[in-house]
Parts: structure tokens; C-alpha cells; sequence
């Protein structure tokens, strides 16, 4: 873990004074390189976990669908910490070229067998014909085994074993690098805080004219890199995010199967009869966050009473996408 010098503790204890008292101890008594260096050791033992099971799965089973998706929740959790990281100086082009890039391809080869997971289950919901599902499920196949190769190639435990190193040794050279500078012993509430309020203005400047499929999806990945950085930085979890990612999510989804299927209308008579029930499904979503969009949680901060609160909201894993 990253040491404070001695003579360094009086500074760490006067930047610890910039944070408000009513924010969370872990927040305030605490430099922020220490918190994202726990932040991000806690969050890799979620992609190992993941990773290790998913290096060994038959990803062509059915079955598997429940692991990819907990594998890319994991790993969109580490793509929101890593935004964070690249701004305070992690990146080092070593780290990136054996494992940091290589995480990304994980999850970008797994975000397309994902999309032919749901697309099967919105297939089944609108009662699409066997011939569309059957082609859907051999799509499914073939990014299936796509992944399982790329997977072959990229040497998970080595990418891991990479990873781990990078975050122990990492904290050290950045606190070496800036040695004798304020900004190193600046609580993490103050360093962070600024993060959080531009993150908040991204998605504010998005919320403001998002109509379009594209504008709305655009604003779901703020909107989720908002709340990962709200959860796995400030301790909440807040519902009108949870919420407004869960809709968006939908609306994303029923968007591309309707992309997918519309070409296909004039060969199958299901395809009509789901395009006009996903048309309607459409327009209640974006009913229900046209709503919702009044209610986003800017400004929303911690305080020693509203972390415990806000913590205690249940999260299923549907709402974790």
C-alpha cells in the first residue's frame, strides 16, 4: 500500500481540513491515492473472480449467459475506475500494452455475446418466428466461440497477474513522482469531488437534448459511469440512477433488436406484430424517463448520515447492467 513519510503527516492533516465535516470518514481522513489504490484492489478481486470462471466456461451453453453479464459488470466497473486513474497519472504504457488494453477487449468481445443473449430472450418475449430465433442462437455461437479463442490468445492469468502487480506498485512511483507536492496529500473527498462535478455536468449537458437512440445511449454510459464513480468512490448508491440506467438500458436493447428484425418484415408475419409491440414497449420507457429525467441527482454528496442511507437502497443484478 502506498506510505505517508513522517515528515509528510502534518500536510496530509491540513489537506484533510479542505473536506467538509459532515463527509464520511473514509473520505476525509484519507489521501486520495490511497483510496483509489483500495478502490481499485477491491474491484480487481471482482474481475479475477470473474475472469478465472469465465477462462474455463463453455461459453456456447446457454448457461453461460449469467457469467458474461456478471463478467461485464465487473469489468464496466473497472473501465469507470480507470477513467478516474488515467486523470491522476496510472497509466504507464507497459501496464497498458501487456494488460490494460487486453481488459478492454474482454469486455468489448464480451458486450457483443451479451447483446445476442438479450437479443434471444426479447426474440422469445415478442414471439418471434423459430427461423429468426434459430439464426439468432447461431449468431450466438459464432461470438461464443470468438470469445473463447480471444480469450485463449490473451492469457487471462497472465493479464491478471499483470494487473495485480500494476495496482501494488503503481501508488508508490505516482507519490515518488510528486513527493513534496500538496496535491499528493489532498483528502480524497477534495480531489474526487471535483471528478464527481464534472462527470455531473457531462451528463447534464446530455440529459438536456437526448432524444435520439444514439443521444440516449450516449447518456446511458454517462449516466453509469456517474453512478459507478458515486458508488465505488462515495460509498451511494442512488435509486433515480439506478432507475434512469435500468430504462435507458431497455431502450437500448429493444432498439437493436428492432434494427435487427425490420428488414425482415416482408418475409415473416411475427416480425410485424413485434415490431408494433417493441414500438409501444419503446414509448412507455421513454415516458417513464422523461419523468425520471427531472429527478437526476445532481449535486447528490455523501455526509456521514446519508452514505448509511443511501448504501441501504437494494440493487438487483438486473439493475447492476
Amino acid at each position: 500500500m502506498v506510505l505517508i513519510p513522517l515528515e509528510n503527516r502534518l500536510s496530509r492533516l491540513q489537506s484533510i481540513r479542505e473536506a467538509p465535516e459532515s463527509a464520511p470518514p473514509h473520505l476525509r481522513e484519507q489521501a486520495w491515492l490511497e483510496l483509489e489504490q483500495k478502490t481499485a484492489l477491491s474491484i480487481y478481486e471482482d474481475v479475477e473472480k470473474v475472469l478465472k470462471k469465465l477462462a474455463k466456461a463453455q461459453l456456447n451453453k446457454s448457461s453461460a449467459g449469467k457469467l458474461v453479464h456478471e463478467t461485464r459488470v465487473a469489468l464496466r466497473r473497472w473501465e469507470s475506475i480507470w477513467t478516474v486513474l488515467e486523470k491522476d497519472d496510472w497509466n504507464e504504457k507497459k501496464y497498458w500494452k501487456v494488460a490494460g488494453s487486453r481488459l478492454r477487449k474482454v469486455h468489448k468481445m464480451l458486450g457483443r455475446l451479451r447483446d445476442w443473449d438479450v437479443n434471444i430472450e426479447l426474440a422469445e418475449e415478442y414471439e418471434l418466428s423459430s427461423p429468426i430465433i434459430k439464426l439468432f442462437k447461431k449468431e450466438r455461437k459464432k461470438a461464443s466461440a470468438k470469445v473463447s479463442k480471444g480469450l485463449e490468445k490473451l492469457n487471462v492469468k497472465k493479464l491478471l497477474k499483470e494487473t495485480l502487480k500494476f495496482l501494488l506498485t503503481r501508488p508508490q512511483q505516482i507519490a515518488i513522482k510528486h513527493a513534496g507536492s500538496s496535491r499528493l496529500f489532498q483528502s480524497a473527498y477534495s480531489h474526487l469531488e471535483p471528478l464527481l462535478q464534472e462527470q455531473e455536468e457531462t451528463a447534464r449537458g446530455l440529459e438536456a437534448h437526448a432524444q435520439t437512440p444514439s443521444e440516449l445511449h450516449e447518456l446511458r454510459l454517462v449516466v453509469k459511469a456517474w453512478r459507478y464513480l458515486l458508488s465505488d468512490f462515495f460509498g451511494l448508491t442512488n435509486l433515480e440512477l439506478v432507475r434512469a440506467q435500468q430504462i435507458l438500458g431497455k431502450l437500448n436493447d429493444l432498439e437493436r433488436l428492432t434494427q435487427l428484425i425490420s428488414s425482415l418484415a416482408a418475409q415473416d408475419s411475427t416480425v410485424t406484430v413485434a415490431m408494433i409491440k417493441l414500438q409501444e414497449q419503446k414509448l412507455k420507457h421513454l415516458s417513464d424517463f422523461d419523468t425520471l429525467r427531472r429527478n437526476l441527482p445532481f449535486g447528490l454528496r455523501p455526509s456521514i448520515t446519508s452514505s448509511t442511507v443511501e448504501k441501504s437502497i437494494p440493487v438487483s443484478d438486473e439493475e447492476m447492467l
